[in-house]
């Protein structure tokens, strides 16, 4: 019976004491926030949205070649391969921010000795890219790539690939070395 009472009761006074200490209106009293806290906010939520990528994972098909040429000879000119952005979930996402592939040149002076030269890089923003979804790797991007130099075919080459996050998150996949076919004619 007491219970029932004192409820209601202290319901009463916790009310009373909030009135007591007046009402304000419109913005007195109020502190908006800083710049610095609006663009903290801000970034939590797009880290909320684009989760950081731990690990760039590139699949290549056994012969990822494409032939891009109008002449239609079988010599490659470019190459196509899928993309996972694996945020440490084991499994793909779709994130902003931009794929930056590079593709050297290998080459052996000495025995033992590798020299890499630049040949062609690609820079894309991540909506500009064809999106692909796999049950067992999640959601990932097609690249379709064409290579500056004809005279690719024959070389041997590495490629690799590094997401840029709109958050700044840097992540990079592990290097793919093919040697590129040449075929006579």
């Amino acid at each position: 019976m007491l219970r029932s009472v004192c409820s209601p009761f202290l319901l009463g006074l916790l009310l009373l004491a909030t009135l007591s200490a007046g009402c304000q209106t419109g913005t007195a009293g109020r502190t908006e926030p800083s710049a610095t806290a609006r663009k903290s906010r801000v970034a939590r939520r797009a880290t909320a949205n684009h989760p950081r990528i731990r690990r760039v994972t590139c699949i290549y098909d056994h012969k990822p070649w494409l032939s891009l040429d109008k002449s239609g000879d079988r010599d490659p000119e470019g190459i196509e391969f899928r993309v996972f952005l694996d945020p440490g979930t084991g499994r793909g996402v779709l994130n902003e921010g931009t794929l930056h592939v590079e593709m050297y040149q290998l080459s052996r002076p000495r025995p033992g000795e590798v020299e890499r030269t630049l040949m062609s890089d690609w820079h894309y923003a991540t909506g500009d890219i064809t999106t692909i979804r796999s049950r067992v790797l999640g959601d990932g991007y097609l690249l379709k790539l064409r290579w500056a130099n004809k005279s690719t075919a024959g070389q041997e080459v590495e490629f690799v690939t590094r997401f840029e996050g709109s958050n700044g998150f840097v992540a990079r996949s592990s290097t793919k070395s093919f040697r590129v076919p040449k075929y006579v004619s």
